[in-house]
Formats: C-alpha cells, sequence, structure tokens
C-alpha cells in the first residue's frame, strides 16, 4: 500500500491510500538546490560596480526559511567583501509569509548556523512596522534577496511582494493589498535603484529588480508547474516548520490547491499550526468573516474556496474553532481526512497528493466531470 509523507512541524505524518483507489502523486518538475550560486553573484557584482566605486549595499532580505534563499544571502556578503574588505552593508531583513516571531527567530537561527555575523538594522512586520523610507539610503544601491514561488493570494510572491508587502500592511478599510500592489511597487522603483536576486527553483536571477521580478514570475510557472486533471480531492502538505508554524502563514495554499479539484470537491491540507491562529489582525479577521488589508484579504479567499469546495485540515487546531470561524473540517491525522473523503465520494474518487502544496496548476483539458 503507497504511503505519501508531509512535513509536519519539525516531525512528519503520513497517509496510506490503497492501491485499489486512483491516485496520483503530483510534484514540481525542476526543484533542486540552484548551480553555480556564486559564479552568478560574482556576474551580478560586477555589472552593479561596472560604473560606480561601490562601497556601499543596502540589502532587503525576505526570510522564506528555505536553505536556498539564506545560501544567496551569504555569498552575496561573502563576495561583496571580498571585492570590498572595507565596504559597508546596511542590512534589513522581513518574514512576510512566514509568523513574524517565528521568522525572526528562524532568520537568526540560519544567520549563526551559516556563521554569518548579520543583525538587521530593522525587521518589517505587520503591526508597528517603520516606514521603508526610514531605512533606506537613495543614493546607494538597494538588492532585495529573496526566493520566489506560487502563492494563493498574489499569483507569486517574488521581489515584489517582499519589497512592497511593508508599506500595503498599511491598507485601510476593504481595499485589497493584491489591488494595490502594483502602484505601490511603481513608486518604490521609481525612487529608489533597486535590484534583486532571485532564486526560483534551481535557477538564480539577478539585475535590475523590475527584470528579476518580470522573469522571476515566468519561471515559478516552469518550476512550480504540475500539470493535472480534475480530481475528487486532494491532500497536500503545508511545507512543515516554520512554513505551517500558524493557521495564517499556511492557508493561502487553499486557494491554490482549489483549481485542483472539481466543484464540490474536497480540498485537505496538512499543517500543524503549533503556534495557533496567527496574528492579532487574522484573528479579528476570521471572526468578522472579512477585514482590512492582507488578513482580510485571506479570510475572504478562503471562504470563496469553500463556497464550492469543502475544505479539511489535519492540524493541532481545535476542531471547533476551524469549523465555526471558517467552515473547515479538522483532523487528527491525514488518514482520518482521507477517510472522510473516501466517505463522500466513495473508493471510485480520484485522489491526488501533494506532499509540498506550493505547486502551479497547469490544467488539462476539462475531464468532463462537474
Amino acid at each position: 500500500m503507497p504511503e505519501y509523507w508531509f512535513k509536519y512541524g519539525v516531525t512528519e505524518t503520513f497517509v496510506e491510500i490503497s492501491e485499489e483507489i486512483a491516485q496520483r502523486r503530483i510534484q514540481p518538475n525542476a526543484i533542486g538546490s540552484p548551480i553555480d550560486i556564486e559564479g552568478r553573484i560574482v556576474d551580478f557584482l560586477d555589472e552593479l560596480s561596472a560604473d560606480r566605486d561601490l562601497n556601499l549595499i543596502q540589502i532587503l532580505y525576505d526570510h522564506s526559511g528555505d536553505l536556498n534563499s539564506l545560501n544567496l544571502l551569504k555569498i552575496l556578503i561573502e563576495r561583496f567583501l571580498k571585492l570590498k574588505p572595507d565596504g559597508r552593508i546596511i542590512f534589513m531583513a522581513s518574514s512576510w509569509r512566514l509568523d513574524p516571531e517565528i521568522g525572526r527567530k528562524h532568520l537568526n537561527s540560519g544567520l549563526r548556523r551559516l556563521e554569518l555575523n548579520l543583525t538587521p538594522k530593522v525587521f518589517f512586520k505587520k503591526g508597528d512596522s517603520p516606514r521603508i523610507e526610514n531605512f533606506v539610503d537613495e543614493s546607494a544601491p538597494l538588492i532585495v534577496v529573496t526566493s520566489a514561488e506560487p502563492h494563493g493570494i498574489f499569483g507569486e510572491f517574488c521581489l515584489k511582494e517582499a519589497m512592497t508587502l511593508g508599506e500595503l500592511i498599511r491598507v485601510e478599510g476593504h481595499e485589497k493589498p493584491s489591488e494595490r500592489i502594483d502602484e505601490v511597487w511603481a513608486d518604490l522603483l521609481a525612487k529608489y535603484e533597486i535590484y534583486g536576486l532571485c532564486a526560483v527553483g534551481d535557477e538564480i536571477l539577478g539585475g535590475s529588480a523590475k527584470e528579476v521580478d518580470l522573469n522571476a514570475r515566468k519561471l515559478v510557472e516552469e518550476k512550480f508547474g504540475v500539470e493535472v486533471d480534475d480530481a475528487d480531492m486532494i491532500i497536500a502538505g503545508a511545507g512543515g516548520y516554520p512554513r505551517d508554524s500558524t493557521l495564517e502563514s499556511s492557508i493561502h495554499l487553499l486557494s491554490i490547491l482549489a483549481d485542483l479539484v472539481v466543484d464540490g470537491g474536497l480540498v485537505g491540507l496538512v499543517a500543524e499550526c503549533r503556534e495557533g491562529l496567527g496574528s492579532k489582525e487574522f484573528v479579528e479577521a476570521l471572526a468578522k468573516g472579512s477585514g482590512a488589508g492582507y488578513e482580510g484579504e485571506l479570510v475572504e479567499r478562503v471562504r470563496k474556496v469553500s463556497e464550492n469546495k469543502r475544505i479539511a485540515l489535519t492540524s493541532t487546531l481545535p476542531r471547533a474553532i476551524l469549523e465555526n470561524l471558517l467552515g473547515i473540517r479538522g483532523f487528527d491525522t491525514p488518514q482520518d481526512l482521507l477517510t472522510y473523503g473516501l466517505r463522500i465520494y466513495s473508493r471510485s474518487a480520484r485522489v491526488l497528493i501533494a506532499e509540498n502544496g506550493l505547486v502551479k496548476p497547469i490544467r488539462r483539458e476539462a475531464s468532463g466531470q462537474n
């Protein structure tokens, strides 16, 4: 009987599916460790310093919890200091895809592990986060360093999101950040000299921020794309710690995964959520069913998914909270979640498994089922 394993916090959990049930494991085609990072960064710094005496660089690093982007940061700093032993670095950081406190803790741990003696001048986060204009020197280049991947709210999370979310968290009323992001991005590009280094699967992009962001979005579909038919249900992982630390940091994936199942189908997510629901702003949006800013948009997207899909979650969260706030069925194990799905759709169900839900659906022709 096939077993499928999911990262679950700092451990793993699994589901067994009988061979009698139609099942398919989906995963991105070309995800691996980037090759020749150092060579790409040497070329990037050569281009950056071609017409100037580059003694100061500013780095805005958005931490996603993966090792690739941390290695990218490490090599950038090492190569710059080798090029300019007396050079100065202004280091700023954020972790918009993670719970802010978990993200900061995980980043600090990663910096120590890589023996990088760095302390962010500022850590941008929701709540009392200062404006970026208070820290960026307009006379020096700003390098945004991050990784690109699919995202349930923005389509893709790339340089644009890493750079603009500090401003977008101030959106008031029911204006959606996803509708304002291009405007804010254009303003920042006009004001600052911004460059980008971005890991996309096993590739590294470097150059002007606008160009890198555009090219990264194209690569996300190539690197994270999975070609799928309609299925009755999907069970997908949220990536484990630190990705699945809270409900807030995990459930944007539901908007991606919903495209993989038929109307009336089941979207199942495996996310430990050991740190609970998430931020105060997110909890308030949950209680109201909507709200301002990113948190309100996230809640509204999940409710939109639930209009024509069933949603189930394997987590440590109380089932009553999931049911009352979002109409989500809660389960202790992926096996229990599978059993629930098979009771609804019978053993003739078509089941997809994605051990990591960071995928970009590429639809085949409709199978004819509605």
